[in-house]
């Protein structure tokens, strides 16, 4: 018997027992009892809560191991069909191919979060500037770059010059592109029941991913920009207080190579303490005069003749990542055939395009070293 149903039955019991007691005109006895019964009333509604709550818990578990339970036949199903294995009808329902003639299949939700998870292990720069999710393989976004915005109208007045108020959009073409990592593995490995050959093909593909993603953001930034050249902390003011607009202070940031940042770690401000201040707020994050700073590798961002480059302001509005939002897995039998391999692709689709150029400047400062 459950507690509340014990607690139930006393408070019957009880009631009786103050009834009778009543009757007898032990009225005493009978306001004591009265009492106790009011408070096992308060017992029963505390038990009845305490069992909803057990309840909700049960329930809570029973999901997550369900949830737990699909995620798992989800991804064992897509490992047999990447591997080639024959799938049952209720499995095929599970895994969706591509629409591409040159075949493969969509990563389900959680190995794509898997691999999204991996890719934020490496620096990169979508952090700098904004992301669009696309639905289709190309289209347009609409931009109101920020020089071009206006006041308010008042239309209570002559609107004469309604037509100079107008607000002045930047239409941005997009068209996504397949990038892709191929991997020779061999066929045991491919076989490998424990799935351990996607993990291994979602950390490859992660890695150069980030590569790939970096070097198309930063291509877009650069495109058509004059660098300013930054010689010293005042040359480097004047872009943060004059090139940069105010109204976009809050948005603006300073992304820039290796050398760049040990060139800002060198300088001093006019009462000699350092450029590079850490953030009180994120002791991680370091700023330049306000700005947070984002450091990339040389490698990616590299310096060209002693000059490393820097991107000042409001990148977010400066270039858009269109991100298709869907990742592609195939495996060819034939590719590595002469070698006992198979050959696994794996692909992602995305464009990047350069946005409102009056958000941000290029400069670069000089990083040779003095003779």
């Amino acid at each position: 018997m459950k507690k509340v149903d014990e607690l139930k039955q006393m408070k019957a019991n009880l009631k009786e027992e103050v009834r009778s007691l009543n009757t007898e005109n032990k009225i005493d006895e009978a306001s004591t009892k009265l009492e106790e019964l009011r408070s096992l009333d308060k017992q029963i509604e505390i038990q009845m809560e305490l069992d909803k709550e057990e309840q909700r818990e049960v329930e809570i578990k029973m999901e997550k191991r369900e949830n737990n339970n699909q995620k798992l036949e989800t991804r064992t199903v897509f490992t047999k069909a990447v591997q080639g294995k024959s799938l049952t009808q209720e499995e095929r329902a599970l895994v969706q191919a591509s629409v591409n003639s040159d075949g493969g299949y969509l990563v389900p939700e959680e190995i794509k979060n898997e691999i999204n998870e991996l890719k934020r292990q490496y620096k990169s720069a979508k952090e700098i500037i904004g992301t669009v999710p696309v639905t289709t393989e190309a289209g347009s976004f609409v931009q109101e770059d920020l020089a071009g915005i206006t006041e308010l109208v008042n239309f209570d007045e002559d609107n004469s010059g309604l037509d100079e108020q107008k607000p002045k959009f930047r239409n941005i073409e997009y068209k996504v592109a397949n990038y892709g990592s191929v991997t020779p593995i061999s066929r045991s490995f491919l076989q490998d029941e424990t799935a351990n050959f996607m993990n291994f093909l979602n950390g490859h593909f992660a890695k150069k991913a980030i590569r790939t993603e970096n070097a198309k953001i930063f291509a877009a930034l650069k495109t058509g920009k004059t660098a300013k050249a930054v010689t010293d902390l005042k040359s480097l003011k004047k872009i943060v207080n004059v090139d940069i607009d105010p109204a976009i202070k809050a948005l603006a940031v300073m992304a820039m190579n290796q050398d760049a940042f040990n060139a800002l770690d060198e300088m001093e401000d006019n009462n000699g303490r350092p450029l590079l201040q850490k953030d009180p707020a994120n002791p991680t994050q370091y700023l330049v005069l306000g700005l947070p700073v984002h450091v990339y590798s040389n490698a990616e961002l590299p310096s060209v003749d002693g000059q490393a480059p820097m991107f000042i302001g409001a990148t977010s509005e400066g270039a858009k990542f269109f991100d298709r939002g869907v990742y592609e897995v195939a495996v060819s039998t034939e590719a590595g055939f002469t070698k006992n391999q198979n050959v696994a692709r794996v692909v992602e689709r995305f464009d990047v395009k350069q946005a409102d150029t009056s958000a941000y400047v290029l400069a670069e400062i000089d990083v040779l070293p003095e003779v």
